[in-house]
């Protein structure tokens, strides 16, 4: 099979998660051959063997009629910052990868759109659709004829029911829930084991609180449960 040359942009662990999972994954398409980031952010010459180049000058190395992007960053300011290197790559003439684990679930009739990472257990349902710039880590479910916006970022866990839509920008957090046939708004922050089962408003926050401290320490409380 002949690969995709790719240029990672990003040294974070964000993407050190993408280059893992490409080189772990015996069907990808895609092939790393260099990383780059903007040249203040530049300090260090190779990153698992791999060239890494100022972004400001990487089209000189990297022909951009040979070489796509995969945008490789978090969800700093709701994904602002990677929907801008998303814009920034384009301008220089390059296409946007998407990632798409081989044992990620994605029928045929979904469809996935571009700077798309979908590691290793994500499941989509049929006749959904992910955006532009979507993040969905291991374990997350999209279910059928549901719709996740451009720039969102789903986290491990995450639950989008059937019929829903999540809106651009938004951030999902570990185990949380979004019920069926929901509208989540735009740049929503959801948080971790968050439940939301009706529609939301545009720039709407979701959290709920930690489990509170135990009153007993673990020592007393093993021996008060007979768990020694």
């Amino acid at each position: 099979m002949d690969k995709k040359r790719v240029i990672l942009f990003g040294v974070s662990k964000v993407a050190d998660i993408a280059y893992s999972s490409i080189k772990d994954d015996d069907g990808s398409d895609l092939e790393p051959v260099a990383f780059t980031v903007d040249r203040e952010y530049l300090c260090e010459a190779e990153k698992f063997g791999l060239p890494v180049v100022a972004f400001e000058e990487v089209e000189k190395s990297y022909d951009p009629s040979q070489y796509d992007m995969l945008i490789a960053i978090g969800y700093h300011n709701m994904n602002a910052v990677r929907e801008e290197k998303c814009r920034q790559a384009e301008e220089k003439g390059y296409s946007l990868a998407s990632f798409i684990h081989s044992k990620a679930d994605v029928p045929s009739t979904a469809r996935v759109g571009k700077n798309v990472m979908l590691l290793n257990g994500v499941s989509i349902g049929p006749f959904s659709t992910i955006g532009d710039n979507v993040s969905l880590y291991s374990g997350a479910v999209v279910s059928h004829h549901s719709s996740v916006g451009n720039n969102a970022w789903i986290t491990s866990g995450t639950v989008i029911g059937g019929n829903t839509t999540v809106g651009e920008n938004c951030f999902c957090g570990i185990n949380c829930t979004i019920g069926h046939n929901v509208k989540i708004g735009r740049r929503n922050f959801i948080g971790a084991n968050a439940t939301v089962t009706k529609d939301t408003e545009d720039e709407s926050v979701y959290i709920v609180p930690d489990t509170p401290k135990y009153r007993l320490n673990t020592a007393q409380f093993m021996r008060l449960f007979q768990f020694d």
